[in-house]
């Protein structure tokens, strides 16, 4: 089943959208659709819980037994936006 969908984009946005499609030999509807599929996709896993990346990453620091997740995280958005603790 198709359907249509209509939509405004910026000219410089739709140059470059019509410019990936030739590039990759193929229309401007299936890029667009490709990246729509590649969206709903990574929605669907990030609602799931599925985060490939943090996944790979889970495990990879030792930090010891003490440690205060929520303390160290307020103390680098301190410093990462000048506030004084």
């Amino acid at each position: 089943m198709s359907a249509t969908l209509t939509i405004n984009l910026d000219s410089d946005v739709l140059q470059l959208a019509e410019q990936e499609a030739r590039s990759r030999h193929t229309t401007l509807p299936e890029v667009v659709a490709h990246q729509l599929r590649v969206m709903a996709r990574n929605w669907q896993d990030s609602r799931s819980g599925k985060t490939p990346v943090t996944d790979a990453l889970r495990g990879a620091v030792k930090l010891p037994p003490d440690f205060d997740e929520r303390a160290a995280l307020t103390e680098e958005l301190q410093k990462k936006h000048g506030v004084q603790g």
